[in-house]
């Protein structure tokens, strides 16, 4: 039998062995962006080289710069990391402000167009103004071409034609597309190598990330799941994916309470980049506004679907000053997710601006082992569909509601349109009309007799249930009916 070999005290207690911390030296990562197969994304190359040569134009000329971001993390982060590349570049912080879009107010409005140009009022106004995420259309130009203020478009809402006289940056058609704030992170890198895996451009690329796409959707530097920037890697892992989650809940969070307060959101996150994500965690202001939004998300996520007449659309309707319908409509995607036929849901706020209804769309997420799981749900092609009926119903339609109808992304959409085009829409689609139902042949046959006869005399239809005992057998016990059961279930 083989003795056991004695144990040092010190061999008794192993060392315990220090997490190797990642590499701070982005110069060591190589992301696939611009390069390979990869020349076109994030953005076409030829998109890529102008808004470096727009940005540098800027910085040289010492243009007053107002950045206008879009209230979500996606949009905000891009603010962020562009604000850190400008910096980078020299060029002075004074020249630089940021402009956040009132509450319910689109950036194609007149009023924003006035406030954007009041920026920068003692020294003139703006010279250069860069859009981020607010979402493309077509149109007239976003501020007027003799204001002597340029344009800069980052964004990744599909749209083939902008504003006129803008600069673009789209990821829309670069598959698969990247949050405008990898857009904007990739536009940094290129212009300042040494931002590529920096912690505070690093930090803020990932919130819009995370922010748009979620965090099990993407793999960083692992070429087989695309093209996302390995550069990144170390600074998710070093961050945690659980924190930069919650970031993103509390980012979102003053944007959809009533009072608006996004800059108190921007605020948090640009600190953050010199404080670390805790800035961003136990920031007092972005509590509570979560707090009091998670609360008016329970109070509505129990309010039931009504479905159109041929299943495809299920629609919330919600009555909130509080902009809750984006999550709501995500929430049923998983509730509804065995209806077969079901092509959207929308989750309408009748109570978000007076007299409009803010919308929000999103596809049903399916299960693993359905057909149609593989199959994208182009929601804004469907939503484009319903115009030709709302059309006939109210005609000249289309034109009223024009571009805020179906605007953003093919598989969660949505708009904002006045109510009484909203009450044709919802017309239009036979929203809570039900379908008819008609009787199988088995169920009409039932028995084996016939089938009830109002026109039957007196006293037959009663002899039509009786049963009839067979010779020399006793009469059946008297039981209770047995009431049939209904054909469908509601949703809850």
């Amino acid at each position: 039998m083989p003795t056991k070999r004695a144990s040092s005290p010190a061999a008794s207690k192993p060392t315990p062995r220090k997490r190797a911390r990642p590499s701070a030296d982005a110069a060591s990562i190589r992301d696939c962006a611009g390069h390979g197969e990869w020349i076109d994304w994030p953005a076409p190359t030829s998109q890529m080289d102008a808004a470096q040569d727009w940005i540098r134009e800027c910085v040289e000329g010492k243009h007053r710069v107002v950045i206008c971001p879009d209230k979500d993390a996606d949009g905000l982060s891009s603010a962020v990391v562009l604000s850190i590349a400008l910096r980078a570049l020299s060029h002075p912080p004074s020249l630089v402000e940021i402009y956040h879009l009132p509450r319910a107010l689109n950036i194609h409005a007149p009023a924003a167009q006035s406030d954007i140009l009041a920026t920068f009022a003692s020294s003139g106004g703006p010279t250069r103004c860069i859009v981020l995420d607010q979402g493309s259309r077509p149109g007239p130009p976003l501020l007027p071409l003799d204001s002597g203020c340029e344009t800069l478009i980052l964004d990744h809402h599909l749209c083939d034609v902008f504003p006129e006289g803008a600069q673009v940056l789209s990821a829309c058609h670069s598959l698969p597309v990247a949050t405008t704030s990898l857009l904007a992170y990739e536009l940094a890198a290129r212009l300042v190598p040494s931002l590529r895996g920096s912690r505070p451009a690093s930090m803020a690329a990932l919130v819009g990330v995370y922010g748009d796409l979620g965090g099990s959707k993407i793999k960083f530097g692992v070429e087989s799941e695309g093209p996302w920037h390995a550069s990144l890697a170390p600074v998710e892992k070093a961050l945690t994916k659980s924190a930069l989650g919650k970031a993103v809940a509390l980012l979102n969070a003053p944007r959809r309470t009533p009072q608006f307060n996004v800059a108190d959101a921007y605020e948090a996150l640009h600190a953050a980049g010199g404080l670390g994500l805790k800035r961003v965690l136990q920031d007092d202001k972005l509590l509570e506004a979560k707090e009091r939004t998670s609360a008016e998300t329970s109070r509505w996520q129990g309010a039931p679907p009504v479905f159109s007449k041929d299943g495809k659309i299920a629609v919330v309707t919600v009555d909130s000053g509080y902009q809750i319908h984006p999550v709501i409509a995500t929430r049923w995607c998983g509730t509804l997710r065995k209806a077969k036929t079901l092509v959207c849901v929308m989750c309408a706020n009748t109570g978000f601006t007076p007299g409009f209804v803010h919308f929000s769309c999103r596809a049903p997420r399916r299960d693993s082992t359905s057909s149609s799981s593989s199959d994208p749900v182009d929601l804004i092609a469907f939503l484009r569909s319903l115009a030709p009926l709302c059309d006939a119903l109210s005609p000249g339609w289309s034109t009223r509601v024009g571009h805020d109808f179906a605007r953003g992304h093919r598989e969660a959409t949505g708009g904002i349109i006045a109510r009484d085009e909203y009450d044709v829409l919802v017309r239009a689609c036979e929203v809570g009309v039900k379908k008819e139902r008609t009787a199988s042949p088995a169920k009409k046959s039932a028995c084996g007799k016939g089938v009830i006869d109002a026109g039957m005399k007196k006293g037959a239809l009663e002899g039509f249930f009786k049963p009839v005992a067979k010779a020399g057998t006793p009469s059946p016990a008297k039981g209770k009916a047995k009431s049939e059961g209904a054909e469908g279930k509601e949703v809850k």
